[in-house]
């Protein structure tokens, strides 16, 4: 878990005590500046040189400061149920830049990669601040968190599509998601033909959509029961897991959204990309316009 002592440095850890698997093993890591983000700003001259402030004094004060939030991050947990031994923290000077200090420390066999939506230069009208985004574009693998507003409920929405990756997210949510704790709904959104239609001329009648949604419907259910045999099987009872298919959606990205802010879901999961995965894009289209309209859940990008 990636935190910088921001207010959802702090959500993050509240979040993870609430849906993880005290089975987890959480690694605290910050990456810290040997100088203030000002410094990068300006070219040295005699005036602004480093020498001429007090930068040894900066970083110890610095050096306290992620020791004062990285302990209340741990307390958080522990206070969760977390064992004290399953916690550890890890601070790094940074070295090629924090997103991509964030995304190697990531690649040490981590399973997953947890970051805030915002951090402690939170712009309001910037909905996915600058690590994060950096973060969704890098990363396909360990699957990464975003943690958004919304970190209260023990709802969770998993996205299905029948693409290998929304049967990835299925697994990734069974195995660290804490299955006395929460509850699942499998949603999968079916687009009437007519979608796109531009031409004046009707071209699909009723008997098409009609024809077209049992099909679809045909193909989804035994998806979304396999994906219900994988959850019972990580511990998940059937009272736990609910589906819904939804019909005469123009948007599969803001069907879902709207769905989740209906039923009180605050945890998004779904595959980076979907059935008409390109290869040259790390994310699919769907999963991109969910992180866009999705700002206050939290969301689970899995790969």
């Amino acid at each position: 878990m990636a935190i910088d002592g921001s207010e959802r440095s702090f959500a993050a850890s509240s979040y993870l005590g609430k849906v993880f698997s005290k089975q987890a093993q959480i690694v605290l890591f910050h990456v810290m500046s040997e100088a203030p983000e000002a410094f990068k700003d300006a070219s040295a001259d005699p005036i602004t040189e480093k020498e001429n402030y007090p930068l040894s004094v900066w970083k110890t004060d610095q050096e306290e400061t992620i020791q004062e939030f990285m302990t209340m991050a741990c307390d958080i947990l522990i206070a969760s149920g977390f064992p004290k031994e399953a916690i550890s923290a890890k601070t790094q000077i940074l070295r090629s830049g924090v997103a991509r200090d964030i995304l190697n420390e990531s690649q040490r066999n981590y399973d997953i990669l947890v970051v805030g939506r915002t951090g402690i230069s939170k712009i309001e009208y910037i909905t996915l601040g600058s690590v994060a985004s950096k973060l969704v574009d890098l990363v396909v693998h360990p699957p990464i968190i975003v943690v958004g507003e919304n970190t209260e409920s023990k709802k969770i929405i998993i996205a299905i599509d029948g693409s290998a990756g929304s049967m990835k997210a299925v697994r990734c949510a069974g195995a660290l998601l804490d299955p006395a704790a929460c509850e699942i709904l499998l949603c999968h959104v079916i687009r009437p033909l007519s979608v796109q239609q531009m031409s004046a001329k009707i071209l699909f009648g009723p008997k098409h959509e009609t024809d077209w949604i049992a099909s679809n419907q045909r193909r989804i259910v035994p998806v979304i029961n396999k994906a219900k045999r994988h959850l019972t099987e990580a511990g998940f009872s059937e009272e736990q897991i609910s589906s819904e298919i939804l019909t005469q959606q123009t948007s599969r990205a803001a069907a879902i959204v709207k769905a989740a802010t209906k039923g009180g879901y605050d945890t998004i999961v779904f595959g980076r990309q979907g059935l008409t995965s390109v290869q040259e894009f790390k994310i699919g289209r769907v999963s991109r316009k969910i992180l866009q309209y999705a700002y206050r859940p939290t969301l689970w990008i899995v790969g």
